[in-house]
């Protein structure tokens, strides 16, 4: 926004001018009906002539009604107010020839205020502008305290002895003009009993500011807002713009306004195309973000102010995240409908899902357009990578390239941000640019909001320290294979149009507690470079009709950001066999089984769900996996490889360790050998500081008491 011109300031001082004079003529019958300024408790109590001669006035009327000031100085100011109103419409005639805009006039023609509402506007403005105007307003108010004007105040000096002055109170309603756009804002007195006549009001500071030719988004519309000034030498880019598939032509904008739904995940495209759109039709632009945990109400009223600066400053309103005015069936909510229909231009709206008008609202003479902004496919993103990278990207194969972008589903924002902090992060540590800075980037700046449903698992583990039969670590490499091919299978290959419901990976690794599930998942997420997120089925399953439901939703749609791994542990407690309908709760929990396998299908990430009983399952289910890993319980040969391998190189070991004896007596699975390796390493810490068998048999006889078995005292003995 330029600065204000020169006619545009003598223009204020003018309209102030006028006001001086009317509020001087007030003050000098306040003073001559009694009113002592010199009386320091004035405004303070009620005196008994006061009280006297209140109930001697008329309705409607004031200190200074009916009071005649001495001739020459009633004429000197009927002058000056006069003049003030002739330089008014002079100045206002001189900027129609010269194509001037002011402010001041455009605020009343932009909102179709009547004489009497902009009049009253002009009261309130003046204490923005010159704090001696709340002093004067306190004088005639009589009241120290009341610093702004009320409505008695406006009517006093705009409508004095008007007998049909009350009229003017429809002036300050909820839907009259200067409060429904939000010019006027009411000023809360604790303590004092509502009624029209006192209600006090004070001009919104986001209009202050662009009176003065300065504005910015003010803080009611949030630090997210910005506003974007049309510059004199912006280029046309309006064939650029209208390349996008669905975007309408440049006289649409300017015969019909339409409302365009911008919709998909990938916020950055759509605004980049709100900007050129903007810059296209020579309009300032204007942008308002919603975040996502924003509630009706206050962005309702975020909305009206959006609205209000956007026809103040003929600007193309931007409104990103609109999914709060957004209703379960997709339709948009009435209320915000309300306010956005009073923009009387385009406005562009930017959400995940696009939206439809209700069918009672009556929006049928606004026409919607609808324009998808598909996901950046795995190609577009190893593009961008490459971009953002520049010469950095020289270092790292096109292979590397393309299994990043495959695994991290990362937005256009997401991957400008995660190609700056690597970068970054290589500078930081004095190196060039690796590729593990590029994954750790990517998994910093995928979403995070499962860490509010599940818990998340640091991957600490390789290859190596997994002890199973060669088929199933077969089919696990088969699976980190597949997660890193899926751009090439799915998009470049076209079975992703074809042959595939999604791109989602599923599988069930079913196996005895302590057999390795969620250690190969751990290792998967490291191969991959991936967050890996354990969901407990228990918590999500719930009694109450239809929460089971909405809890699997909320996972599965934070998981679509995440681009993690998902690890339901104790899968069987919601996928058991769908069972014959004998009751309700039997109807209700086939309902739950049905939609988890219709969100499995819809699922585009890696779900891996793990069960100690497979059996429970039922075979509709295990139909819809990929992958169906078992993990056996290890024979002897395998309990001494995990013994070996969870043998820390650093723990100092007895030259009498025999592990044959310990993997051919004990039958345990690994999280057990596990437990067993822990104790007996604390109890050698504290007894010699050498692991021996007795610390092993002592930590074996711990656990075998742990899960309840019988204990076999030969079994303890070295």
């Amino acid at each position: 926004m330029t600065e204000t011109t020169a006619l545009e300031r003598q223009y204020l001082q003018a309209v102030l001018a006028w006001l001086d004079a009317r509020l001087e003529a007030e003050v000098r019958r306040w003073q001559l009906a009694g009113q002592n300024p010199a009386d320091r408790f004035r405004g303070l109590y009620i005196s008994d002539a006061d009280a006297l001669a209140l109930t001697q006035r008329g309705v409607g009327s004031h200190w200074g009604t009916g009071i005649a000031l001495p001739a020459e100085d009633e004429q000197a100011l009927n002058q000056a107010q006069q003049s003030a109103l002739s330089l008014v419409q002079s100045l206002e005639e001189q900027a129609r020839k010269q194509n001037i805009v002011l402010r001041l006039k455009q605020l009343q023609e932009t909102f179709g205020l009547s004489p009497f509402e902009w009049w009253a506007f002009i009261v309130c403005l003046a204490p923005g502008l010159d704090l001696r105007y709340e002093r004067i307003y306190s004088y005639l108010q009589d009241d120290i305290t009341r610093v702004s004007a009320t409505v008695d105040l406006f009517l006093n000096l705009l409508l004095p002895g008007d007998p049909a002055r009350l009229d003017a109170l429809r002036c300050f309603e909820q839907r009259a003009p200067l409060r429904f756009f939000r010019l006027l804002l009411p000023v809360e007195e604790p303590g004092k009993h509502p009624n029209t006549l006192r209600q006090a009001f004070r001009v919104a500071p986001g209009i202050v500011d662009w009176l003065m030719g300065a504005y910015s988004p003010s803080a009611a519309l949030g630090e997210w807002a910005e506003y974007v000034p049309l510059m004199d030498n912006e280029d046309n880019r309006a064939a650029e713009v209208f390349q996008l598939d669905g975007m309408p032509q440049a006289s649409i904008f300017a015969d019909v306004h339409p409302m365009l739904s911008f919709y998909g995940e990938d916020f950055l495209q759509q605004e980049l195309a709100a900007r050129q759109l903007a810059a296209a039709l020579r309009k300032p632009f204007l942008k308002v973000k919603y975040l996502a945990d924003e509630t009706l109400e206050p962005a309702l009223e975020k909305l009206f102010l959006a609205v209000r600066d956007a026809r103040m400053l003929t600007a193309l309103l931007y409104i990103q995240g609109c999914d709060v005015f957004i209703d379960r069936e997709g339709c948009l909510l009435p209320s915000s409908f309300a306010a956005l229909k009073l923009v009387e231009d385009s406005i562009l709206f930017s959400s995940k899902k696009s939206f439809k008008f209700d069918p009672e609202m009556s929006g049928d003479a606004t026409v919607l357009m609808r324009i998808p902004f598909a996901s950046l496919s795995a190609n577009e993103r190893v593009d961008l990578w490459m971009t953002m990278l520049a010469g950095a990207a020289r270092d790292f194969s096109q292979e590397e390239l393309e299994i990043l972008a495959g695994q991290f589903a990362l937005s256009s924002g997401q991957i400008i941000a995660a190609s700056s902090s690597a970068m970054s992060q290589a500078l930081q540590a004095g190196r060039t640019l690796q590729s593990a800075d590029l994954f750790e980037a990517a998994r910093l700046h995928s979403g995070h909001h499962l860490a509010d449903l599940a818990h998340k698992i640091e991957p600490r583990y390789q290859w190596d320290d997994l002890v199973l039969p060669e088929t199933p670590i077969t089919m696990l490499r088969e699976m980190v294979n597949m997660v890193q091919s899926r751009p090439l299978v799915l998009e470049t290959w076209g079975l992703g149009r074809k042959l595939t419901a999604g791109a989602g990976i599923s599988a069930l690794f079913s196996g005895p507690p302590g057999t390795g599930k969620t250690l190969a998942a751990q290792i998967m997420a490291n191969q991959l470079g991936v967050d890996l997120y354990r969901i407990d089925l228990s918590t999500v399953v719930s009694k109450y009709v239809g929460e089971t439901e909405k809890n699997l939703e909320r996972i599965f749609s934070e998981a679509s950001e995440s681009n993690a791994i998902l690890f339901f542990d104790e899968a069987d407690t919601i996928f058991g066999k769908r069972s014959e309908v004998k009751d309700a709760h039997d109807r209700y929990a086939n309902i739950e089984v049905g939609y988890l396998l219709q969100r499995m299908e819809s699922y585009n990430g890696v779900a891996i769900l793990a069960t100690n009983l497979r059996a429970n399952l039922d075979d509709a289910f295990t139909r819809r996996l990929q992958f169906i890993v078992n993990f056996p319980f290890p024979d002897q040969e395998y309990r001494l490889r995990i013994w070996q391998v969870l043998m820390p190189p650093d723990l100092p070991l007895a030259d009498d360790l025999d592990l044959k004896t310990m993997a051919k007596r004990f039958k345990l699975a690994g999280g057990s050998i596990r437990n067993i390796i822990v104790s007996a390493a604390y109890l050698a810490a504290a007894d010699g500081g050498r692991v021996n068998m007795p610390h092993l048999l002592h930590g074996a006889k711990r656990e075998i008491q742990k899960m309840g078995k019988l204990l076999q005292e030969n079994d303890y003995v070295v």
